[in-house]
């Protein structure tokens, strides 16, 4: 991904992430489900969902069944997901155009300078694979021969052949959230001015942030469905709810933090200024002069009050009611499956 203006891969930054997210995870799920019919597993698996197994067994196959559509899950969402940050940058830049004060070819020249580098992707890449592999082990109950293939059932091949993959592009994802995130916060301070009573134009920078959030809370719902129904839940959940908070948060603030930094040498200028101001006019009232009006020092007082008010986050209200509603995502998802399996084993047994 180090030369991202050749032509494959320019198609590819214009295509639909999402779309190809869905594309990829249908795709893979057809061929699963085909799999299992290929293998006869649905006499199996009925058997089983009769005996009223579906939600509450904590191993067998019912469980593989139900994780192998989660990885397939997966893998479409990382692959959409990893596309839609880096869109997400490129289009952040061509929105900052007035903001950042350059002409078309330089912010053409910025955005394709949001991309990802070899050496990153090795190592996310890697850490994400070595994460996979031990992930497993930590999740009970834990079979004997985890990783030889005699050992595997049709639904755990699909486990153990995705689970690699989806690590590797779960690792390029963060790297790709750290990395342009890292980037948007470098661009603030190409700002050509910082109004502290207008930031609107600081806006596409709190977007990418809602974004990379948004994308961070998509994956941990999805990765959580694996556990929904897992015995002591309780507890993973709690896990998972202080790790979402904290992780999607991190995504959040990223990208504002090089505006922020912006935002709070403006007011320690601004400030500064009405401060040498509002000393000029209380000598100027002491000395008695005419032209000295008490009015001018309350507006000056007032100012200086305005310009303190100012937050140095870029987050508007509606940013904070916006990314705390994204927290409720996992919640929800995760409850949802939950009463499904409950509504199927219900009926079916």
């Amino acid at each position: 991904m180090s030369d991202l203006s050749s032509s494959p891969r320019s198609r590819l930054l214009r295509m639909s992430p999402w779309k190809l997210g869905l594309t990829i995870s249908g795709a893979l799920l057809v061929v699963f489900l085909a799999w299992e019919t290929v293998f006869d597993r649905w006499p199996e698996l009925g058997r089983l969902a009769e005996g009223g197994a579906l939600s509450r067994q904590p191993e067998g196959n019912l469980r593989d069944f139900r994780i192998a559509i989660v990885h397939i899950l997966m893998t479409g969402y990382l692959l959409a997901a990893l596309l839609a940050v880096i869109q997400g940058g490129r289009r952040t830049v061509s929105e900052l155009q007035d903001a950042l004060a350059c002409t078309d070819e330089e912010c053409a020249a910025l955005a394709d300078s949001i991309r990802l580098t070899p050496r990153g992707l090795l190592g996310a890449g890697l850490v994400g694979l070595l994460i996979s592999f031990a992930v497993p082990y930590f999740v009970p109950p834990v079979p004997e021969g985890l990783w030889n293939p005699r050992n595997w059932s049709p639904e755990v091949a699909w486990h153990r052949v995705l689970e690699p993959g989806t690590g590797v592009l779960a690792g390029w994802l963060f790297y790709a959230v750290v990395s342009v995130s890292r980037r948007m916060s470098r661009l603030a301070a190409s700002l050509s001015t910082v109004d502290l009573l207008e930031l609107r134009p600081l806006r596409p920078f709190t977007r990418q942030g809602l974004t990379n959030a948004l994308i961070v809370i998509g994956f941990v719902s999805v990765a959580g469905l694996i556990a929904v129904t897992e015995v002591g839940f309780g507890f993973l959940g709690l896990f998972l709810g202080v790790a979402v908070v904290l992780v999607s948060g991190a995504a959040l603030l990223l990208p504002l933090g090089g505006t922020r930094a912006r935002i709070r040498q403006a007011k320690s200028e601004e400030l500064a200024w009405v401060d040498a101001r509002i000393l000029e006019r209380r000598a100027t009232l002491k000395t008695g002069e005419a032209d000295a009006r008490p009015g001018t020092l309350a507006d000056l007082a007032a100012f200086r009050r305005l310009v303190g008010d100012v937050p140095e986050w870029p987050l508007s209200t509606s940013s904070r009611v916006r990314f705390a509603l994204y927290l409720l995502i996992p919640v929800l998802s995760w409850a949802a499956a939950a009463l499904v399996e409950r509504f199927v084993n219900s009926l079916i047994s």
